[in-house]
């Protein structure tokens, strides 16, 4: 009695054992479809731009399997991805949010660590910026920029050490100590003064605060390391105006004012997608606020040199040592300019900058707004370059 009661308690705990260990695989191949599913989802979306939607399905597939690497891996992919588009937004808090969360998930991805140093240096956090991107350049410090820019927020704490800093209505000044506040104060007008003037210009007023930082000349020949000695100032996020550098009359500085300024609403409106010429055609075209019919300081240079086909316009001024051909440049490009809005006036100008802003490339908003290919466009400006100062337009 009592042997045939064990035996049927052991076949009883044989059965559920077996019961467990079956219910354990069918639980197991349940959740590869599960994580499968999630996993294929999240990838579709992600190709299709859809962040959040992707992000919540790689969540989904970690859950129910937290020890796959590469589901892991696609999860910070996607908030990687999600925060690079925001930053071409503009969007650069909620950038540094989604990098964040990225490195939650891995805190040692140096790209991801990179992007976020990008993203606090344009939200202007310098000292977050430098601390992140010295993690990412302890990783890998071969990632392409990463060196070059590590070095410039290095330069710029330096630099900036002990500087003033005065808010107006639509600017963040920042000053060197060595500038008379005079000077600051005359600065802080026409500042405001091209938030008005250049916003009517472009239509667009930038809701967010622009950092301006004044500089002495020998602060900003340190700051800005190896670029050519004709930079007379710039704009990387930031308005910089080596102040002491223009000695001879008050309007060289506003000159300049207004045409980085023009730089940050340019790039405000396209989401950094402008080509070259364009951006710096209509930052020139912005100084005529201060002085009219500027344009005519270009000749000699046409007359000197022709004219550098529009497609073998380079991408970046500052590598052009002789400030002679720098100056042509600049000239092609207001000249670029200044055809456009013969064509087609300012709402013209401004539907191909909106365009931009949609990352439509040039040739297309070209094509859109001016009814004509891109090879036509440049062809006639060229034309028009040659009848303007009666030269031949090589």
């Amino acid at each position: 009695m009592a042997r045939n009661v064990v035996e049927r308690f052991l076949i009883g705990i044989t059965f559920i054992i077996f019961s467990l260990f079956s219910w354990q695989e069918l639980i197991l191949s349940s959740n590869k479809e599960i994580v499968y599913k999630y996993n294929q989802s999240g990838i579709e979306k992600l190709k299709n731009k859809d962040f959040r939607g992707a992000i919540n399905d790689f969540k989904m597939a970690h859950f129910y399997d937290p020890s796959n690497k590469k589901i892991l891996n696609n999860l910070v992919i996607a908030y990687n991805n999600y925060g690079f588009y925001l930053m071409k937004k503009g969007e650069f808090t909620q950038a540094i949010e989604k990098y964040e969360q990225a490195l939650y998930y891995d805190p040692h991805r140096p790209y991801v660590l990179y992007n976020l140093g990008q993203a606090y240096y344009m939200n202007q956090n310098i000292s977050k910026a430098r601390l992140v991107l010295e993690k990412a350049y302890k990783l890998a410090p071969n990632i392409k920029g990463l060196k070059r820019l590590l070095d410039k927020v290095n330069r710029e704490v330096e630099v900036e050490k002990g500087l003033t800093r005065l808010e107006t209505m639509h600017f963040i000044v920042v000053s060197s100590q060595n500038i008379p506040i005079e000077k600051i104060s005359y600065i802080r007008t026409y500042l405001e003064e091209a938030y008005g003037r250049v916003g009517m210009f472009l239509d667009h007023y930038l809701t967010k605060k622009v950092v301006a930082v004044l500089y002495s000349e020998a602060e900003y020949d340190k700051l800005l390391g190896n670029k050519p000695h004709w930079t007379m100032a710039i704009f990387d996020g930031k308005v910089r105006i080596p102040v002491s550098k223009f000695k001879y009359s008050n309007e060289e500085v506003v000159r300049f004012i207004y045409h980085e300024y023009a730089h940050a609403v340019v790039r405000d409106i396209t989401k950094d997608n402008c080509p070259l010429w364009l951006n710096e055609g209509i930052a020139c075209k912005a100084e005529d606020f201060v002085t009219p019919h500027r344009g005519e300081r270009f000749a000699p240079y046409f007359e000197k040199f022709g004219v550098v086909p529009l497609k073998k316009i380079p991408n970046n001024f500052t590598q052009i040592r002789d400030v002679r051909l720098a100056t042509l440049m600049y000239g092609e490009s207001y000249l670029l300019v200044e055809f456009i809005l013969r064509e087609v006036g300012q709402s013209g100008l401004r539907e191909i900058l909106r365009y931009l802003g949609q990352k439509v490339p040039i040739t297309v908003a070209i094509q859109k707004v001016l009814g004509r290919d891109y090879n036509s466009f440049a062809r006639q400006w060229k034309e028009y370059v040659r009848r303007k100062y009666s030269i031949y337009a090589r």
